[in-house]
């Protein structure tokens, strides 16, 4: 005899009684309520009929919790078998023949274990193990239990997404194919999380009576203005004399070429001697400037206060002070 053949024999038998024989161990219930159960009842039966599984287990379910009767529970184990939820299956029919007891003939408590040795092997016991104690262990988004676990958990075989989760730590998610009736065991580790960084104001909170570090002495901000522009100067100036130095060499060689020709050509000779003079003239005044400029770098770059020395010390020094002597560039002062 087939699972779902049973049910619906049984459920032909006791759609009424079930109900019914649960007032006993109920008596407080009222009639509506008795009456809304047998309703609900009788509704899993024809959405069972109508393979609506789902909801035939939770009519079975409110039914139950209304008017308590073993009975129903064998109804909700095989809604459970068909919709391949051996776990739940099983434990309902532990459930069943546990609260049937002796009311249960012979013939249907042994059709039942074996169909509980059937579901069995479409089950494994998996246990979990964890560096944390405490963490919660979700299978499928249903709580599972609180590690470490007294015992392994029955699984249904197959795929199985696994969570494990504590404040505090950062959680771990698994996907696990579990095989039928093969005991696995699983580990796995939880990390702490990450905590805020401390900020400045509580390592000050820590230590109120530490000693206050004196403020920083202002640093000089290196060379002084005047130095940058005199520098700057210097390096257009020398590559001013450089090109027109160039221009000149070129132009003298003109002149040479203008020399060497026969016939001579006056007028030429003439213009090629005014170019190199005018060149060499820009050439020498560009030259001077540069000089000029070098000199001014170098005062500028001796009086400015040194980055490294404090105020203080920057203000005691004796400034350098550059002259002219006749034709000789004079430096004193001390540094």
């Amino acid at each position: 005899m087939s699972l779902r053949f049973g049910l619906l024999v049984l459920l032909a038998i006791a759609s009424h009684s079930a109900v019914v024989a649960a007032q006993p161990a109920a008596p407080a219930a009222s009639t509506s309520a008795t009456t809304e159960a047998r309703e609900r009842f009788q509704r899993g039966v024809a959405l069972y009929r109508e393979s609506s599984f789902d909801a035939a287990l939770a009519e079975f379910r409110r039914a139950y919790e209304i008017a308590p009767n073993y009975r129903i529970l064998y109804n909700l184990a095989q809604v459970q078998v068909e919709r391949h939820d051996s776990v739940a299956a099983l434990a309902l029919f532990e459930q069943y023949l546990q609260q049937g007891g002796n009311e249960i003939d012979a013939a249907r408590r042994a059709q039942i274990e074996r169909d509980m040795q059937s579901l069995r092997g479409r089950v494994a016991d998996l246990t979990v193990q964890s560096n944390v104690s405490g963490a919660q262990l979700t299978i499928d988004g249903v709580e599972a239990g609180t590690l470490p676990l007294s015992e392994p958990i029955r699984v249904n075989s197959g795929v199985r997404q696994l969570t494990l989760a504590k404040p505090g730590y950062q959680s771990v998610s698994r996907s696990v194919t579990i095989a039928e009736a093969q005991p696995l065991t699983l580990t796995l580790n939880l990390q702490a999380a990450a905590g805020p960084p401390a900020v400045g104001s509580a390592a000050v909170a820590a230590a109120p009576n530490a000693p206050k570090e004196p403020p920083p002495a202002e640093q000089s901000h290196g060379l002084s203005t005047p130095f940058w522009i005199s520098a700057v100067a210097t390096g257009v100036f020398t590559a001013a004399a450089v090109s027109f130095g160039v221009v000149t060499l070129n132009r003298n060689q003109k002149l040479d070429d203008a020399l060497n020709q026969h016939p001579t050509d006056p007028q030429a000779i003439d213009d090629a001697r005014d170019s190199v003079k005018a060149n060499a003239l820009l050439t020498d005044v560009f030259t001077g400037a540069a000089i000029v400029g070098a000199a001014a770098s170098v005062y500028f770059g001796l009086t400015s206060p040194s980055a490294e020395a404090p105020p203080q010390k920057a203000a005691s020094k004796q400034r350098l002070r550059l002259g002219l002597g006749g034709s000789q560039l004079i430096l004193s002062g001390r540094f």
